[in-house]
């Protein structure tokens, strides 16, 4: 990081049995260190198993060039509770080299376990080198919301420089991920029999999902509709069936449909996070 400088010099003088002091202005100049770094994402959060791209820039600020500088990042290696490390990114690439903001090539990595290692050849006096590349949060990855991943990489220039840090803390977003399957028993069914329509609606997110509303359109009518939701009646006021059209839950109804969240659980001893997903179900019975 550039240092900024400043001071003010005194000056004494004498005249005849007088002493006075008088100081100058104050001065300044910005000191460039040989080696400064950011780090930074393009995302704003992160989701399991969407990749986030870590923004990784190296400025040379001295006066010689820079050559064969490494940076090894840990990938966000951490220890959960009482058990051993997990490291909660997976690096997939690819990792682009910009310098001055030109691609310049795409670097090969050495990749361990628990960290990945770049080496950018050469940096020219007061230019900077930027580093694109791509992990993705695995099995160790938190996934709570308000969870966080710290990825700390270290900068080592070989010119005897003592070794530098940068790091990025990229939050777990909150976030509802549903679906919804339809089964429709029997099958076949007869003419004039009920015929039950099954709605399983998921979230694998860790967020409730809430206000959904359910529409679908039957292709015959139904007759003496009756809805369920986890097992629990909806008044016939609470939803609509015009035009072989269900609409659940109705404008204005009481009955309000939501899916719960995921349930995170993660092993304290190896970090591994699993997660059940959050269930509703929906029946609809009617007569065909």
């Amino acid at each position: 990081m550039a240092t900024t400088i400043t001071n003010r010099a005194n000056l004494r003088y004498t005249y005849g049995a007088v002493t006075e002091t008088v100081a100058s202005n104050l001065a300044s100049t910005v000191l460039n260190d040989p080696l400064t770094v950011t780090k930074s994402s393009l995302e704003t959060a992160y989701r399991g198993g969407e990749p986030i791209t870590y923004v990784i820039t190296v400025t040379n600020g001295s006066s010689t060039a820079l050559s064969n500088v490494t940076i090894e990042d840990d990938l966000g290696t951490y220890a959960p509770q009482t058990g051993a490390q997990a490291t909660p990114l997976t690096y997939i690439g690819p990792a682009q080299l910009y310098l001055d903001g030109v691609f310049s090539a795409e670097l090969t990595p050495a990749i361990t376990e628990g960290s990945v290692t770049f080496t950018i050849p050469a940096i020219a006096p007061g230019s900077n080198a930027t580093i694109l590349y791509k992990a993705e949060p695995n099995e160790y990855a938190p996934m709570l919301a308000g969870s966080e991943i710290t990825n700390t990489a270290s900068f080592t220039p070989a010119v005897g420089a003592e070794p530098i840090a940068a790091s990025h803390t990229i939050p777990a977003e909150a976030y509802a991920a549903v679906t919804i399957e339809k089964e429709m028993s029997p099958n076949p069914v007869a003419d004039g029999a009920a015929l039950v329509n099954t709605f399983t609606v998921t979230n694998t997110g860790n967020t409730e999902a809430v206000d959904l509303v359910l529409t679908d359109a039957f292709m015959t009518p139904l007759n003496d509709l009756a809805v369920t939701v986890d097992g629990v009646a909806v008044p016939e006021t609470d939803f609509t069936f015009e035009n072989n059209v269900l609409t659940l839950p109705a404008e204005g109804a009481a009955t309000a449909l939501t899916v719960p969240a995921a349930t995170y659980t993660q092993d304290p001893a190896t970090g591994a996070v699993s997660f059940v997903p959050g269930v509703t179900t929906v029946v609809v019975t009617g007569t065909i």
